[in-house]
């Protein structure tokens, strides 16, 4: 509660004023890939706090729970808002602890509770805010969940009962970062799946979507929005600068193989391939900068660990081992010019989990919004032909099938290289 009339908005000071105006509500902004959902997040938060709030910091993993807080001592130093935090770490364990000047690290809880008062800011995962000993949310008045596409609806729950308000600030069409433990169907859902619905995106009277992206070049961000983000998507107009020696947008490039599993070779040796011959080419990016590409600018993704061994191994060997190659998962949040994703199996009938997880639409969506300027996806034609035995499943092989639609079958274009040196 606390607003009424349209949420939507891309306005800084309106988003800020959303989300100071809760009372015991909550409010939801999705940020799909490189929109700046952490940078906006903590923004809302040092506004908060120079309104004389108390806010908490949450997240799945200590990892993101410093990413948010890096940006908030930044947006602090910018604004000139002094704050004291604490954070919940763990005793012994060093990648707990966040160092800054304006942060305590506490490993006792109720020393922690104790101390909370006095500091303007409280981070920790959800074990501490579900934590039970504060009532009536006496702990903090807005608590903001990042990565919240990642917190099962129960454990929100639990940790709203230490905040007054709660922010969640998530993608509900990325991935999560892992998934341990089976729940039953629908336990498993995140608290954003439970709020969508149905719906891709937040209705603009249920939240913020972050719609313009900082990453993506127009002929990339086009597929990524029509595919997740019922064309809501944008990019800001300088990304249509971005440009390599090879074109802009999405290749599709097919590699003939046969009961292949969880790794192709053929597939990997095309990899290295492209690689090669697109090294040295030109790369301009967003400010008008051109510069030949070198083995960091580009990325390599793949579904399965066996693949992505196997990458690493082809390209190590070809002389190309400063390329970075990882699963999906492992490079949310990351980027480059030029995104290769290998989907490794052969047809449906070789897919080893399920048809759901190599076909999956977040996973798609992670890997080509990766890239800045080219996506590239190296597959057996035999997945476009795949047959689906539900809807979902069609629906989620008519995504790869628009992939190399719009790619239109073009080759990336190697005789530009030499006028680009």
């Amino acid at each position: 509660g606390g607003f009424s009339g349209p949420i939507q908005t891309m306005d800084l000071r309106e988003q800020r004023e959303r989300a100071a105006a809760l009372d015991h509500g909550y409010l939801f902004i999705q940020g799909p890939p490189g929109t700046g959902k952490t940078w906006t997040g903590a923004r809302i938060v040092v506004d908060l706090i120079r309104r004389g709030q108390r806010v908490g910091v949450a997240a799945t993993s200590h990892k993101a729970i410093h990413n948010l807080l890096d940006q908030i001592g930044e947006a602090a130093r910018e604004e000139g808002v002094r704050i004291r935090g604490l954070k919940k770490s763990s005793a012994g364990s060093a990648e707990t602890e966040y160092t800054a000047d304006w942060v305590t690290n506490l490993a006792d809880t109720d020393k922690l509770v104790t101390a909370a008062p006095r500091a303007q800011l409280v981070a920790g995962t959800a074990w501490l805010f579900a934590h039970g000993d504060f009532d009536g949310g006496a702990l903090v008045d807005t608590l903001v969940i990042d990565e919240a596409g990642q917190v099962a609806l129960a454990d929100a729950l639990a940790m709203g009962t230490a905040a007054r308000n709660l922010i969640l600030l998530g993608d509900p069409s990325q991935l999560a970062q892992v998934s341990q433990g089976t729940h039953p169907e629908g336990v498993g859902a995140s608290v954003l799946e439970h709020l969508l619905g149905d719906h891709l995106t937040v209705p603009a009277d249920m939240g913020i979507f972050l719609d313009r992206t900082r990453r993506m070049h127009p002929d990339v961000c086009r597929f990524v929005s029509e595919i997740v983000y019922d064309n809501r998507l944008d990019g800001l107009p300088s990304l249509a600068a971005q440009k390599t020696a090879f074109g802009t947008g999405l290749r599709f490039l097919p590699v003939d193989h046969v009961g292949n599993v969880a790794a192709a070779p053929e597939e990997a040796e095309r990899v290295a391939r492209e690689i090669r011959a697109m090294l040295g080419g030109a790369w301009t990016n967003r400010d008008g900068e051109t510069r030949p590409l070198t083995e960091t600018d580009f990325m390599v993704v793949a579904p399965y660990n066996m693949q992505v061994r196997l990458l690493r191994r082809t390209l190590q060997a070809a002389g190309l081992g400063n390329v970075p190659v990882g699963t999906v998962d492992k490079f949310q949040g990351r980027e480059a010019p030029v995104v290769f994703y290998s989907m490794a199996t052969s047809s449906a009938e070789d897919v080893p989990r399920t048809l759901d997880f190599l076909f999956s639409r977040n996973r798609l969506n992670v890997a080509v919004s990766r890239a800045m300027c080219l996506a590239c996806i190296v597959a057996s034609p035999r997945l476009l032909e795949s047959r689906a035995r539900t809807i979902e499943q069609m629906r989620l092989i008519n995504a790869l099938c628009r992939f190399a639609e719009m790619a239109g079958e073009q080759a990336i274009d190697h005789v530009e290289v030499a006028s680009a040196q």
